[in-house]
């Protein structure tokens, strides 16, 4: 079945029967959600919107289970849903560790492992620090970090965060203490408390605390500026010649067969389209660029292989 949707009917398809189905038995049992990570930070919140979009359009029918299994920067979370091979009822979201921890730790599974459904937003990172800081641009910073000490937090060891804090301080020409912190609300308590002198952190961890004037980014870390913070430059326009950003979408087991995956592609092009959806991209600082099925696949074997890169030229794997 084929849907052409104009402006005019855009809520009726939604509310409509989502897809003609290749397998007409599927979906026939609960959905399991599985987010490997803790409640709070961005992979939840992303997981969290996608399976409220779900229920909210009657989009699958049936129910969704939604459990974190946090632990060990993702492994724990996503070796759950990889040991459910050829199931088509496990489901995760995956974020920066879904590439980097099977490169720095001897994980049971990898990117590979998983049948590729759809690349859904990506993601970019904040360099915050404290209101009460004193510090007001990345230039002065720099200049602290130059005449003194100073400790930068991030989740996980090898995250995106990491790789963000280790490309601004070998452009910047300074070096800092790496402090690699559990989860997104942690994250922030760190800062809060002093604990560390800055942060590299997803927009959805800080939006909080910057938007009560409690934080303040100094740098976004994507090639251009986000679109809900426009008067936050990023780190190459302040002269500090890098950008790097993740994918963050949906996978499913691997050995899946190609119907399922199919079914769940068309199913999240219709999320995509929802206003809910284009609100948690607005809101998150996310760029919606969507990439659907084998070809996710391919650029999950292309962005792993760069990433292993970058972690090579930090010193994060060997």
């Amino acid at each position: 079945m084929k849907y052409v949707f104009g402006a005019a009917a855009v809520a009726l398809a939604l509310t409509a029967t989502p897809i003609a189905l290749a397998n007409e038995s599927y979906p026939s049992e609960p959905l399991n959600y599985v987010i490997a990570f803790g409640p709070g930070g961005g992979n939840d919140l992303m997981s969290r919107t996608l399976v409220g979009i779900l229920n909210q359009y009657d989009l699958y029918d049936g129910d969704i289970s939604v459990e974190n299994r946090d632990g060990g920067s993702g492994a724990v979370g996503f070796s759950y849903v990889k040991r459910q091979s050829g199931s088509p009822y496990f489901a995760t979201s995956t974020s920066g560790n879904f590439l980097a921890t099977p490169l720095v730790s001897n994980t049971d599974w990898t990117y590979a492992d998983f049948t590729p459904i759809a690349l859904l937003a990506s993601d970019a990172m904040f360099l915050v620090v404290s209101s009460d800081s004193g510090i007001e641009t990345v230039d002065q910073f720099v200049t602290a970090a130059k005449a003194g000490r100073v400790a930068v937090g991030g989740t996980g060891t090898a995250g995106p965060e990491r790789v963000v804090a280790s490309l601004f301080a070998d452009a910047a020409g300074i070096s800092f203490d790496y402090v690699p912190i559990g989860s997104g609300g942690e994250l922030v308590t760190s800062l809060t408390s002093g604990s560390v002198s800055a942060i590299v952190a997803n927009p959805s961890e800080v939006s909080g605390q910057i938007a009560a004037g409690n934080f303040r980014a100094l740098a976004f870390s994507d090639s251009e500026r986000s679109t809900v913070y426009p008067e936050i430059p990023t780190f190459r326009e302040q002269g500090y010649d890098f950008d790097f950003s993740l994918p963050r979408g949906m996978v499913l087991p691997g050995g899946v067969d190609a119907e399922i995956q199919a079914w769940w592609v068309k199913t999240l092009q219709e999320v995509i389209k929802t206003p809910e959806w284009q609100d948690y991209l607005k809101t998150n600082s996310m760029s919606g660029n969507p990439i659907w099925g084998a070809a996710f696949g391919a650029y999950l074997k292309e962005t792993s292989a760069e990433f292993e890169s970058v972690l090579r030229e930090i010193g994060a794997t060997q």
